[in-house]
């Protein structure tokens, strides 16, 4: 006899079994299911759409491993987006719809380097450090910055670094300055008599190197409300991108603009001074990072993204732009993804690091301006990428809906090998 009382309803099956017969619908049919009910919502959103975000390139919110963390582009969302919102904002970077905006055009050719945070753009601008404060209408910027280091007259600052309250930054002429918001401090100072190319720190360790001369390393302390650094050792070899890895600076990892035996790339004991060379095949190394306590990645002149492994001294993995550009910037998103920005037409390359030897999709900025300039800073956090050009700030927004789909990986398959 048939028994009422015995009747089941889907929502009265358990979050395990939902899971499962979740696990088998597509992405549209998944949309429509969450709005049935609270549970649904519940099950969908914290087993499915969870786990489908959580790797993904530039949006996903699981991290492998402490230095991970440190270095997660997911510090550097205005906003904090749900699990489906990170799948939509994925699946625009991957097939390319975004809306293009641009910002402090100038007629004048140089080049500005920018360092992204949650609240924040950093930006040189000639002689000036200028800090913008980001807004949340359009995931857009303040023209007006909130706050300035030095003048436009000043001579150019060619590179910074920032870690916690602390800024550092070299010049064209020789000099750099420390700005310390924890001690409400500033200072500048003459390191060298040429033109500093690289600078990096970690806790009272300042290094700098030049054009032509020199790597230094210099003591920081602060002495009545100013910040001396005092020189600890200069090594003569000069260098055109320097990093400190991130197990407390232990390691200096440099990288030469031109090398005729094919050894730019070098590793130097910060504590003993001494200098190894890494087995990585490039004359030229334009800019590196750490992906982790033993792999650099780094931006070559020929043409290539590598990713290097220093215990074995060798190349992990090669990525080569089907193009032959030249890589002359980087941004890491702290887990799979790399952002290269390449030497014409300001584009800028894709890559995963779990995909070999292919680039996953193409961003090539309107022509405006200028036809030719190559990318000479990148920075991206899950929904926006901003690149500096010769002329202007270009800021490409992935949280759009309806854009057109500016796909470039049907051309990529050729060079596949």
């Amino acid at each position: 006899m048939y028994n009422e009382a015995q009747e089941l309803n889907i929502c009265d099956l358990n979050e395990h079994v939902l899971e499962h017969i979740f696990h088998y619908l597509p992405l549209r049919d998944l949309d429509r299911a969450v709005q049935v009910c609270k549970k649904f919502y519940t099950t969908i959103n914290s087993y499915i759409f969870a786990r489908q975000s959580a790797t993904l390139l530039l949006t996903g919110h699981q991290q492998n491993s402490q230095i991970n963390r440190s270095v997660s582009r997911s510090d550097r969302n205005l906003n904090d987006f749900s699990y489906r919102k990170r799948i939509h904002l994925f699946d625009n970077w991957r097939y390319g719809r975004y809306c293009e905006s641009h910002m402090f055009n100038h007629r004048m050719i140089y080049f500005s380097h920018i360092v992204l945070e949650k609240r924040w753009l950093y930006m040189t601008h000639r002689g000036q450090l200028r800090a913008h404060e980001r807004v949340k209408k359009d995931y857009m910027l303040k023209n007006r910055a909130s706050w300035t280091i030095g003048k436009e007259k000043d001579p150019d600052i060619s590179w910074i670094a920032k870690k916690r309250q602390i800024l550092f930054g070299g010049r064209t002429d020789g000099t750099c300055f420390v700005q310390d918001h924890s001690h409400h401090c500033y200072s500048r100072q003459r390191l060298e008599d040429d033109v500093i190319t690289s600078v990096d720190f970690e806790g009272d360790v300042y290094i700098c190197s030049t054009k032509s001369k020199c790597t230094s390393f210099w003591r920081g302390s602060i002495n009545y409300g100013d910040c001396e650094l005092e020189l600890m050792r200069r090594l003569d070899e000069p260098y055109q991108t320097i990093k400190l890895s991130p197990d407390d600076g232990s390691k200096l990892a440099v990288g030469k603009y031109h090398d005729r035996s094919n050894g730019a790339l070098r590793i130097i004991d910060v504590e003993r001074g001494t200098t190894s060379r890494l087995e990585s095949p490039t004359k030229a190394v334009y800019q590196l990072l750490w992906r982790d306590y033993n792999t650099i990645l780094t931006g070559n002149f020929d043409t290539t993204m590598r990713m290097v492994d220093i215990r074995t001294s060798s190349d992990a993995a090669v990525w080569t732009d089907p193009y032959d550009a030249s890589v002359y910037c980087l941004d890491y998103d702290g887990a799979y993804a790399v952002l290269c920005g390449m030497k014409y037409h300001f584009r800028v390359n894709l890559y995963d690091l779990r995909v070999p030897k292919r680039c996953i999709q193409m961003y090539f900025p309107s022509n405006k301006f200028s036809q030719y300039s190559p990318v000479h800073s990148v920075a991206a956090d899950s929904s926006q990428l901003f690149i500096i050009t010769d002329n202007n700030l270009r800021i490409l927004n992935f949280d759009v809906h309806g854009k057109e789909t500016k796909d470039y990986t049907w051309d990529l398959n050729k060079w596949l090998y």
